[in-house]
């Protein structure tokens, strides 16, 4: 059996090189090279959305993948761009729609919009690392979880933004044994209950990050032992059966990891 701990630094101990393997895959490497090829040439909303192969690669690059059928609204939320604070994108609570809003910005840039890096290397950049974290989490959840904290976290400022966003919520969540009722009180007390456990102030410390999620990997395994997967043989990407059961050396990591720890 393989740790979530294990898997996930196996995955991300070289990244660009793990990154380079994603893009060599025959499906992602064609997707990246039409979108390299045909974004520049659209102009308008109506155009970007309207080609379902590239709304749906700029989706997934930015964490949307999920709403890629809803066209009508994304529309809404381009022609509104970012700019009025009473705008779409500006009143959402997951900050994910703004993102995608600023990197293809139609209202204020108008046909440059996609010539703008946000909307060619850095979508295929985060495409990659989405088409990652998303064939980790086919084989074990708590890998893309870990990896997505690990991206966002700087980016969290506040408590709120910690339940804005499901997945950083889950790894909070999980790392502290919080229940999941716990998100059905009202907004101030789970503000509260989430202040008592975790500094927003130290997701801005990279340390401290890496040992959050170290007792997030740790306490994964323990509350989702069916996840666990194989070791990898020949590729990074091994698809082997998984296998239940924790060991006592994970509960001593358990034991070590404690709030105060960090």
């Amino acid at each position: 059996m393989i740790s979530t701990s294990t898997r996930y630094h196996l995955v991300t101990r070289d990244l660009a090189r793990t990154k380079a393997l994603i893009e060599k895959d025959p499906a992602t490497k064609r997707e990246i090279e039409y979108y390299q090829a045909n974004i520049k040439t659209i102009k308008t909303i109506e155009d970007f959305v309207k080609n379902d192969r590239i709304f749906k690669f700029a989706m997934k690059a930015y964490g949307l993948e999920d709403m890629a059928y809803a066209n009508g609204l994304f529309k809404k939320l381009l022609q509104e761009g970012v700019t009025d604070r009473l705008s779409m994108a500006n009143k959402m609570s997951n900050p994910l729609y703004k993102e995608f809003a600023k990197a293809f910005d139609f209202k204020a840039k108008g046909a440059a919009a996609t010539s703008e890096a946000s909307a060619t290397t850095e979508a295929v950049q985060k495409y990659v690392q989405m088409t990652l974290e998303k064939k980790e989490g086919d084989q074990n959840q708590g890998v893309q979880l870990a990896m997505y904290f690990k991206r966002k976290a700087s980016s969290v400022t506040t408590t709120m933004g910690l339940l804005a966003d499901k997945a950083l919520l889950k790894f909070v969540q999980t790392t502290f044994n919080i229940p999941q009722n716990a998100s059905k009180a009202d907004l101030d007390i789970q503000v509260r209950n989430l202040e008592k456990h975790i500094n927003i102030k130290d997701l801005q410390d990279p340390k401290k990050v890496d040992k959050l999620i170290q007792r997030f990997n740790a306490m994964w395994d323990v509350t989702n032992p069916s996840m666990a997967t194989t070791a990898p043989v020949l590729t990074l990407f091994d698809q082997s059966s998984p296998q239940q059961g924790f060991s006592v050396d994970l509960m001593m990591s358990i034991a070590k990891l404690r709030p105060g720890g960090f």
